[in-house]
């Protein structure tokens, strides 16, 4: 049979669940091709015919604005019978499917090599949202060549499904995108480790006995523990997270995979603002002593001796006064919390009884707070809009949705390539713009202390360098430059009123950089440490509580995860008060400094600010990914759920006895 009048069809090599997909011989350039025949005008109504292809033509759009050695190249679109046919690239080689089944398991190494290749279509701006086995084609030489667009979602593309319809291959699908939410690239990240941990374990992340079993897994996020990965175990757990947040960018998964050791996702670029007045003004300093409620449930190592402590009072939380499944990307203003329903919707629910006080526009991809209360909501397909935190009220929109940072009413985005663009959110004015130069590379923004702080990678004189710079947040002039030390990399950045804490590795460790905020002055660095040589320790959160900074850590030597938990250090010199264990923690702290710790051991835990150790723990229905802390609750959030507690009594009055 003759395509297009030029290719003819050989003899089939593959079939799925859209179409089959021919050997063919392109009559005039002879050569060998591989034209895919879709399947979507059988049994469909004239709308799924028409949607089925356009899909064909977004994927030949999606593949052929590629070129990468990487990437299985589109050659042409024709239309016979119909319908149109892709002609790509032919690829001679077998996919990590058809290799695992064939041959097993491939070694953690040749795992390693298929991992460090597939990153070529974000490179693009594209999602590919259906990365498996079956689509990693691997020739002579295990060259990546990563095929079938069909699902794939172009930067400016309009959705070509109804609201809430999930396509692509469960178990290999993103929780978010089973969900029904829009994926972007985080949800390819998913792809890649599930991908990834089926090569090396040789099935995949939820299987089970049978398919209805593994459904359950997969719902459940029940990864089936690794066996055979070793030191890929971790960098697999971390891209197979549920919640985009803690899976790592792009770049930072090739460090993961070329290092063979963990570091930290990029963490929610919220900034935590902890007051030492606030914490000094409930009594609460590094000295704090021991809560004198009963442990409920004590750490695996000693227990310091109790301190002697003040009158007893409650501590801990209350039941659960209400639970929503159906609220992601939790943003706290006031007391009021902020989030996107199904169907992209951002609602505001009371924090005290969940009770929804204002629903506001749909489309919504992503929030952030920007300062006065004021939140950006981020489109799902280009652009924004400002909303007045209290009552859902658009104030106006903003001039592009690569947001950077916010603060003091002020949102920077970045637009184009060179420029960081200043919006005034109460005036719908630009207040300024700063050149941040085409050399720098997906530049870190946070505020503090009224000024814009940015960590940006360049280039000078051959050599890479970060440039950390101190920003106003009203004129855009720039009040200092900073450049620390062989700094290799920057992986996430956090901010309270006079202090910037940023975690870097410089020489091949991870180290947390402390500088002022007004000057840039550094004012220390700390090796972050469980207490084993070999510990490779990152920072994932990070509260400041008076006097001390507490950061939940994540890392990994073979051959678990014990190394991350908590570390609590001296605010003024970087002295390590005390550590714990906890397996991927995350942290907050109270307006009167009580400090809370949840873990992916699904429980959370009141800590003694002084020893770290538990005075309370209770349960929680699903690991915790996120902790807030609100005017008189503490919300937890697992996945697409959160659950809110109240508060019980007030962290306790130092002892007039000891001084403390």
């Amino acid at each position: 049979m003759l395509i297009g009048a030029r290719y003819r069809l050989l003899r089939r090599i593959g079939s799925g669940g859209m179409g089959v997909v021919w050997l063919a011989r392109d009559e005039v350039l002879r050569r060998q091709v591989a034209v895919k025949e879709l399947h979507h005008n059988l049994g469909g109504s004239d709308r799924t015919i028409a949607e089925g292809r356009e899909r064909s033509l977004r994927e030949a759009r999606a593949t052929a604005a590629l070129h990468h050695p990487n990437i299985v190249a589109v050659y042409d679109v024709v239309e016979q019978d119909d319908r149109p046919w892709i002609v790509m690239e032919y690829v001679s080689g077998r996919s990590v499917k058809e290799i695992v089944v064939e041959d097993g398991p491939l070694p953690v190494d040749r795992t390693v090599r298929i991992g460090l290749q597939l990153h070529a279509a974000h490179a693009a701006g594209i999602t590919h949202r259906d990365v498996k086995p079956a689509n990693v084609l691997l020739t002579d030489g295990d060259v990546v060549r990563l095929t079938d667009f069909g699902l794939a979602l172009l930067p400016d593309a309009e959705g070509l499904t109804e609201t809430g319809a999930v396509m692509g291959t469960p178990g290999y699908l993103a929780p978010e995108q089973a969900a029904g939410h829009t994926p972007g690239p985080p949800a390819d990240m998913f792809g890649v480790g599930a991908t990834l941990y089926f090569a090396v374990e040789g099935v995949g992340p939820f299987a089970r006995g049978d398919y209805m079993a593994m459904l359950g897994a997969y719902a459940r996020h029940d990864i089936r523990p690794p066996q055979r990965a070793g030191d890929l175990a971790a960098v697999l757990m971390r891209l197979l997270s549920a919640d985009p947040a803690k899976r790592p960018a792009v770049a930072a998964a090739r460090d993961l995979l070329t290092a063979g050791a963990v570091r930290p996702a990029r963490p929610s670029r919220r900034v935590l603002l902890v007051g030492a007045a606030a914490a000094a003004a409930a009594g609460v300093t590094a000295a704090a002593t021991l809560w004198t409620v009963p442990d409920r449930k004590r750490s695996g190592r000693s227990a310091a001796s109790p301190a002697k402590s003040g009158p007893a009072r409650a501590a801990g939380l209350g039941p659960a006064a209400w639970h929503d499944d159906d609220i992601k990307d939790v943003t706290i203003v006031g007391s009021l919390a902020l989030g996107i329903r199904p169907g992209d919707h951002v609602v505001a629910l009371d924090a005290k009884t969940g009770v929804q006080r204002w629903r506001g526009p749909g489309g919504i991809s992503d929030l952030k707070q920007v300062g006065k209360g004021m939140i950006a909501a981020i489109l799902i397909t280009s652009g924004g809009m400002i909303i007045d935190g209290a009552t859902g009220a658009r104030k106006s929109k903003t001039p592009g949705s690569d947001l950077r940072g916010g603060g003091d009413g002020v949102a920077v985005f970045r637009l184009g390539s060179e420029d960081l663009t200043a919006y005034d959110c109460a005036t719908n004015k630009i207040k300024w713009q700063v050149p941040f130069g085409p050399e720098f590379d997906d530049p870190h923004l946070f505020s503090s202390a009224g000024l814009f702080c940015g960590c940006a990678r360049g280039v000078q004189q051959d050599t890479q360098t970060w440039d950390f710079r101190g920003i106003s947040i009203q004129t855009g002039a720039t009040m200092w430059l900073a450049r620390p030390q062989a700094v290799e990399q920057v992986h996430g950045s956090w901010a309270d009123d006079s202090r910037l804490y940023v975690n870097v590795t410089q020489g091949g460790r991870e180290n947390l950089l402390c500088i002022e905020a007004r000057t840039g002055r550094q004012l220390w660095t700390i090796t972050p440490t469980m207490g084993t040589k070999s510990a490779k320790i990152g920072v994932n959160d990070l509260v400041r509580l008076g006097d001390v900074v507490v950061m939940a850590t994540t890392g990994f030597w073979e051959p678990s995860l014990s190394a991350e938990g908590l570390i609590a250090v001296a605010a003024d010199s970087g002295a390590v008060r005390w550590r714990r264990s906890l397996v991927n923690p995350s942290v907050a702290v109270t307006s009167d400094g009580r400090l809370f710790a949840a873990s992916y051991d699904s429980t959370l835990h009141e800590l003694d600010p002084a020893t770290g150790e538990t005075a309370w723990s209770v349960s929680t229905p699903l690991p915790v990914d996120h902790l807030y802390a609100v005017p008189g609750m503490i919300l937890a959030t697992s996945r697409s759920r959160t659950t809110a507690y109240p508060l019980l009594g007030a962290s306790p009055q130092p002892s007039p006895s000891t001084g403390r």
